[in-house]
């Protein structure tokens, strides 16, 4: 609830900023912008698919300057959905913050699949703790994430059930294609070559993470689906130009694809989207 608070309290300081950001941020936009993010908006009606995602999902507060994979899911491929999706969020705090049980509240009684966009911050972020301790780090970020995500599965279907009745919900979470840790991107972008040796990892250790770890990761997403039956997951792995980095041509940034990039993305993305869910939209 507290973070929640916080969360409520920079949407309204950025949204009210004196009278001067009235025209640049309409009512609309406003209404928009806390719906999208904060998942404060009206229970809605007819709504089938709920999504949790971080900055794949969006990069800036609802604004489509990257059109991300939320973008062309609702632009280009006529989904309807309602949820959490804002750049930096983990899926350690969309758990402990209960956002994921939100989401069911907002999307109403019709709500059938919950897309899931998370675990690139949970695994990469804050380099410096993999210092000295590599292998170490690595397999707790992987337990912690494997457990959270079993536990808001199970939490939020026993909820869905609880509150609407009928079947849990489908769960369905992709991988990250492989990022380009060279490509130039804006000063002390997470997953890029220069911040992660100054946190202190050596190039050995950043080719560890940022390709053998992304292949470990997405295996694991694999192996966790043969254990939770309310799981799908989506291979988004060589979609870009990779392995074992993808072009930078296809990039925004280190880690980011480009509208482009996300247009390839979301193809591959709701190619296999329609066979879990059997079009539906």
């Amino acid at each position: 609830m507290t973070k929640r608070i916080l969360l409520l309290g920079f949407l309204c300081a950025f949204l009210s900023n004196c009278d001067s950001k009235k025209n640049q941020y309409p009512e609309q936009f406003r209404a928009q912008l806390l719906c999208y993010v904060g998942t404060i908006c009206p229970t809605q009606r007819g709504v089938k698919y709920g999504i949790l995602g971080d900055s794949w999902t969006d990069l800036a507060l609802g604004v489509p300057l990257i059109e991300s994979l939320r973008v062309q899911l609702e632009k280009n491929y006529n989904y309807k959905m309602v949820g959490s999706t804002l750049a930096g969020q983990t899926m350690a705090t969309i758990y402990q913050t209960g956002t994921h049980t939100r989401v069911i509240d907002e999307a109403g009684p019709d709500i059938k699949y919950m897309l899931l966009s998370l675990g690139g911050n949970d695994v990469q972020g804050n380099p410096a703790k993999y210092v000295g301790r590599f292998a170490a780090e690595k397999q707790e970020r992987f337990n912690l994430v494997q457990t959270t995500l079993l536990n808001m599965i199970r939490t939020g279907n026993a909820y869905k059930v609880q509150k609407y009745g009928g079947a849990p919900l489908l769960w369905i979470i992709h991988g990250y294609d492989f990022s380009n840790p060279d490509v130039p991107s804006r000063p002390d972008s997470t997953g890029c070559r220069p911040t992660m040796k100054a946190a202190g990892l050596t190039d050995t250790e950043i080719t560890s993470l940022v390709v053998d770890g992304l292949v470990d990761y997405n295996n694991m997403l694999r192996d966790i689906t043969t254990r939770e039956p309310q799981l799908r997951y989506i291979d988004l792995r060589a979609t870009l130009g990779g392995s074992p980095a993808s072009s930078a041509g296809n990039l925004w940034d280190c880690i980011h694809p480009n509208t482009g990039g996300f247009g390839l993305i979301a193809k591959k993305y709701v190619s296999a989207l329609e066979g879990y869910t059997s079009y539906e939209k």
